[in-house]
């Protein structure tokens, strides 16, 4: 088999800072969680017992709607992480007929997964952009007492898939981009 011609400079170098942004969305998110649910457990398990203990007034002091917020950015960090472990080669790859082809067809084999999994992620991506759509259109608000329009949160879905999507698209036009065995696991 012939191999296609090496990747572009030019593409690797956007996949890589496209996989630096959703690095620094995920870290945010993560990060954001943890300083929200440690903000959370010693304000109320702490600090208003102790001030209330005191004699002072120390509910003010609760971030209202804190669990809400560490689930809308773990959302934002979970869809964030499809693009970063298929760029790492780090994304669960079910070992089921692994060894079924010879060896001399691996490199087509992945090219006809990269173009399996493109596709699947496209029609994946196409769902979720409609259900985020309906989302907006409606106008839902997210319940719980943080008043956020429920469609800046699902934004995250499509956003996630159609990064994938695009890193196996390249992975099929360009082979050399593939990450190999998960090596470089961040």
């Amino acid at each position: 088999m012939t191999h296609s011609a090496s990747s572009p400079q030019a593409v690797r170098t956007a996949l890589d800072l496209w996989h630096r942004a959703e690095v620094w969305v995920a870290t945010i998110a993560f990060g954001g969680i943890a300083l929200i649910l440690v903000y959370d457990v010693l304000i109320r398990e702490a600090v208003i017992p102790l001030l209330s203990a005191a004699g002072f007034e120390a509910r003010h002091l609760v971030l209202f709607g804190s669990q809400k917020i560490a689930l809308f950015l773990l959302m934002w960090g979970a869809f964030a992480g499809i693009g970063i472990a298929t760029w790492v080669g780090a994304q669960l790859v079910p070992k089921v007929a692994f060894r079924a082809v010879p060896d001399a067809w691996n490199d087509r084999m992945n090219r006809v997964a990269d173009l399996v999994t493109t596709l699947f992620l496209i029609g994946v991506t196409v769902v979720a952009s409609l259900f985020v759509a309906e989302s907006y259109q409606t106008g839902q608000i997210a319940s719980g007492g943080v008043r956020v329009q429920v469609w800046l949160v699902q934004l995250a879905i499509p956003l996630g898939f159609a990064s994938a999507a695009l890193r196996y698209l390249a992975f099929l036009i360009w082979p050399d981009l593939r990450p190999q065995d998960g090596d470089t696991i961040e």
